[in-house]
């Protein structure tokens, strides 16, 4: 055989090792991007799970904040009615006691 034979063989041969070694090289990354990947995915879920917690706490505080504002009207109007019977009891006992004031003043 000549001599460029064996030197095309050697050729062939280095590449061949070469091609090799960067398929495991590849193959080494890529588990170790799926095992990162696995790691991502559960950290959404994760994060899917929380996001849904937070709705539900979110409808629940919603809730709380009609119920409240029903509460607070239900005060606004008691307080309201409290002040005119106040405002009326002053009155009504504010005529005569002026009145009685006047007359035994006098």
């Amino acid at each position: 055989m000549p001599w460029w034979t064996w030197l095309c063989l050697g050729i062939f041969l280095l590449a061949l090792l070469a091609a090799a070694v960067f398929s495991l090289v590849a193959l080494g990354r890529f588990k170790r991007h799926a095992a990162a990947l696995e790691g991502v995915r559960e950290q959404l879920d994760e994060l899917a799970l929380a996001s849904q917690e937070l709705e539900r706490r979110q409808a629940r505080n919603q809730q709380h904040l009609e119920e409240l504002q029903r509460r607070r009207a239900r005060a606004e109007a008691s307080l309201g009615q409290v002040r005119y019977l106040t405002s009326t009891l002053a009155e009504a006992l504010g005529g005569p006691r002026r009145a009685r004031g006047r007359y035994l003043s006098k």
